[in-house]
């Protein structure tokens, strides 16, 4: 059994990791901003121990990462301080695992080893952790995963509580999408196997779908047809900002995609999710109730 603090413990990819490494029998330490909040409340009833904090307190995080054999860490952007906030996060963080010579496994981002400004702060600030990170005699294993499948659950966004799946790519362009289930499987394959995965990087992708591809499995998966409806770039700009405006044009003229067949051949024991496999796991009455 090994002791493995989760950092972001009741976010979605922390959420993940948590509840896989508590059901591979390892013990837990769940670094949340609010033991109270119900999602703190129900890692604590599986077994987790709590302990509070942020990722800008480093007496709280030190604390709770004593002791500990392994740190699944990410940073979180967005917040109001922008990119420098987020990269200072990232530096207490592996600040914080090298002064306690611990197993960092790092959640970044696809193309955090590179350091080309992309206007997307939140790639950008992922860029600029993991170039100190490799400065620093840390530990560590990085994972870049790419987009999320689990974003299709932010029905503000994708619309399918209004029976459509909306996004801003031509319906047809392939984007390459990650569960946030085999991050967690990546994360927990590393934390138990650090003689192989210490000093590695692995960009991690889950399936390959077009807009129109997603939209035909949602609708076998929820017995309805699903239409696929393409999103003005003009109204992402006005609902969620410049950044993600541009993080999607991006993705429109990427034509660099993952080999996911070699990935998923190399590490078999994440148990990988396509797709339909992700949506057949959601329980898409609670969330179309939300």
């Amino acid at each position: 059994m090994t002791k493995v603090v989760v950092i972001g413990a009741t976010g979605k990819q922390g959420g993940a990791v948590a509840d896989l490494l508590l059901r591979r029998g390892h013990e837990v330490v769940a670094y949340v901003r609010s033991g109270e909040s119900p999602a703190a409340k129900a890692l604590s009833a599986q077994g987790a121990r709590l302990a509070t904090g942020d990722l800008a307190d480093p007496d709280a995080l030190h604390r709770a990462c004593t002791g500990a054999d392994a740190v699944f860490g990410l940073s979180v952007p967005f917040g109001e301080g922008g990119k420098d906030e987020e990269v200072a996060q990232g530096r207490l963080l592996v600040d914080t695992v090298v002064r306690l010579d611990a197993h960092l496994v790092y959640s970044s981002v696809r193309g955090g080893d590179r350091l080309e400004a992309t206007n997307v702060d939140h790639a950008d600030s992922k860029q600029l952790i993991e170039a100190y990170l490799r400065e620093q005699p840390v530990r560590a294993t990085v994972l870049g995963p790419v987009y999320f499948m689990e974003n299709a659950l932010n029905l503000g966004f994708s619309r399918l509580g209004d029976g459509m799946l909306a996004n801003p790519l031509t319906p047809g362009k392939p984007l390459d999408q990650v569960s946030v289930l085999d991050i967690a499987g990546m994360a927990v394959h590393a934390v138990e196997n650090p003689s192989e995965l210490v000093g590695e990087r692995i960009d991690i992708a889950s399936d390959r779908v077009t807009g129109q591809e997603a939209a035909r499995i949602l609708s076998e998966v929820l017995g309805r047809e699903i239409p696929y409806q393409q999103m003005p770039l003009d109204m992402v700009r006005q609902w969620a900002g410049e950044e993600v405006a541009t993080m999607f044009e991006s993705f429109e003229n990427n034509t660099d995609f993952l080999d996911i067949e070699t990935l998923h051949a190399k590490y078999p024991a994440v148990g990988w999710h396509s797709y339909a496999e992700w949506a057949k796991t959601v329980d898409w009455d609670r969330i179309l109730a939300g």
